[in-house]
């Protein structure tokens, strides 16, 4: 009885062992194909800056003459192209999960961001991008961010309100562009002259604000000690003003994205959204 008993027990161990074998293979494979497929995919970043309408840009003093002052006609034009051709716009978590080749995104698949958090987000991006059921994240200079609600001055660059902010949740998350570090008192970006521990301190604070792991670079810039300082606060990605598509081969601290300004026409648009843009193509 006893041998029946080992003989059967060693049946079961077998099958076991096994199991997890195969289970453990299958789990390889899968995850090996996830990140194959990862790496071949390459996903549309886009950087918005400030929004307004035609009419009131043309008479702005402040806005006429900024390529970055996208109008809000063009705007929707750009989010109903994606919507009509059934684009996804991802969250930021989704977006990270494949740049660390941890998941396959849908073929149709873009990232929307804004950088600086202005009014604008509120007073014009959010009601266009909540019309076509999309998602976008904004990069916030948290030290800018005003607590009431201001009335909308259409001819002025304004700042983001904690109320606005907390209003469009349904839409826009929130990541860092810096606490205090966009600009110096000689018009060039603070972070880049900073010490790695006072960049940490600022960005820190930044974080602990919006309860964030995503930054966007000021501008685009950052150095040797810009990103030592974000690996030390594990900052999970940080957005360039690198020109290209992202790939889940690109370090997670330098993403590349695609500038959307006055400059990008509708034809150009489709091509960057359609992965057939170059970078140097004019």
């Amino acid at each position: 009885m006893k041998a029946r008993e080992r003989k059967g027990f060693n049946k079961v161990f077998i099958f076991i062992a096994i199991a997890i074998v195969l289970i453990g293979t299958i789990g390889f494979v899968i995850f090996s194909k996830v990140s194959k497929d990862s790496k071949e995919q390459k996903i549309p970043v886009f950087t918005y800056y400030y929004l307004a309408k035609d009419k009131d840009k043309k008479v702005s003093a402040e806005l006429k003459n900024r390529n970055t002052v996208l109008s809000v006609e063009e705007f929707e034009k750009q989010m109903k192209y994606l919507a009509d051709n059934q684009y996804r716009t991802l969250t930021l978590q989704e977006f990270n999960e494949f740049i660390k080749g941890k998941k396959k995104l849908p073929k149709k698949s873009v990232l929307i961001t804004f950088d600086n958090s202005s009014k604008s987000n509120y007073s014009y991006a959010y009601p266009i991008l909540k019309k076509y059921k999309m998602h976008a994240a904004s990069f916030a200079v948290t030290s800018k961010i005003v607590a009431k609600e201001q009335n909308l001055d259409v001819q002025k660059v304004q700042p983001l309100s904690e109320v606005e902010m907390d209003k469009m949740k349904d839409v826009f998350e929130f990541g860092s562009h810096t606490h205090n570090l966009r600009d110096s008192a000689d018009g060039s970006v603070a972070l880049i002259s900073k010490s790695k521990d006072e960049v940490k301190k600022d960005v820190a604070k930044s974080q602990q604000i919006l309860k964030t792991k995503y930054m966007s670079y000021p501008l685009g810039k950052y150095n040797r000690e810009t990103i030592q300082a974000l690996n030390e606060l594990n900052m999970s990605l940080a957005f360039t003003s690198l020109q290209g598509y992202a790939t889940s081969e690109q370090d997670p601290l330098e993403i590349k994205r695609w500038s959307i300004s006055t400059d990008i026409t509708m034809n150009q648009f489709s091509e960057i959204v359609s992965g057939k843009y170059k970078a140097n193509k004019k």
